[in-house]
C-alpha cells in the first residue's frame, strides 16, 4: 500500500485548481474584466493540472520540485546544496570524505519533508534554522523558529569536519546517523 501525505502532488495540484478558480470567482464583475488576475487564475489552474498529472515534476540533480527523490554525495562537485521544494526525499551525506580540509553543503526543505544522513564516524557540525517549520536531530536537539547547533560524536572543535546548513521552510528536516 502506498502512504500518502500532506505534501502530495494531487493535494497540491487541488490546492492550485482551487487558488486560481477562487482568483477568477472572486472578484468577477461583467463590466470591469481584470486581466491580470484572469491570467493569474489560468496560470494557477493549468499548474494545477500539470501537477495533477504529473507534468511539472522539476527534477535538478540537486533540487526537488513537487516529486520525491534521493540525493546523495558527489566527490568533486562544487555544488554541495540540496533542495527539496514542495516535495519529500532524502540526502545521503555518509560517503563525504572529510580530509585536511573542511566540507560544506547545505540542505533546505521548503514546504516539504525530507531526511539528512550522516555517518556517525564523519566529525560533521549541522547548523539547524528554521522558519514556520521543524528540523530534528538525533540527539534530541529540535527547531521550530530559529537557530541551533547540532555535532556528530566524531566532532572536535577547530578540526576539519563536514559542516552542513539544514534549514526547512513551512516544513519538515530529520537528521539521522
Amino acid at each position: 500500500m502506498k502512504m500518502t501525505n500532506l505534501f502530495d502532488g494531487i493535494f497540491w495540484g487541488i490546492v492550485l485548481i482551487a487558488l486560481g478558480v477562487w482568483f477568477l470567482v472572486r472578484k468577477y464583475v461583467p463590466v470591469n474584466i481584470p486581466v491580470i488576475r484572469i491570467l493569474i487564475a489560468v496560470l494557477f489552474v493549468y499548474v494545477g493540472v500539470r501537477v495533477l498529472i504529473h507534468g511539472p515534476s522539476v527534477r535538478d540533480r540537486n533540487t526537488v520540485v513537487f516529486s520525491q527523490s534521493e540525493m546523495s554525495y558527489v566527490s568533486g562537485e562544487k555544488d554541495n546544496e540540496y533542495n527539496m521544494i514542495f516535495s519529500s526525499g532524502n540526502v545521503d551525506l555518509t560517503g563525504v570524505p572529510v580530509g585536511d580540509r573542511s566540507v560544506s553543503a547545505e540542505v533546505n526543505v521548503i514546504f516539504g519533508s525530507g531526511t539528512l544522513r550522516l555517518n556517525p564516524a564523519v566529525p560533521a557540525r549541522v547548523h539547524m534554522s528554521s522558519a514556520f517549520g521543524s528540523v530534528h536531530a538525533p540527539d534530541g536537539k529540535s527547531v521550530t523558529f530559529g537557530d541551533t547547533v547540532f555535532v556528530t560524536p566524531a566532532y572536535k572543535a577547530g578540526a576539519p569536519a563536514l559542516e552542513v546548513k539544514a534549514a526547512a521552510v513551512f516544513g519538515s528536516l530529520r537528521i539521522q546517523l
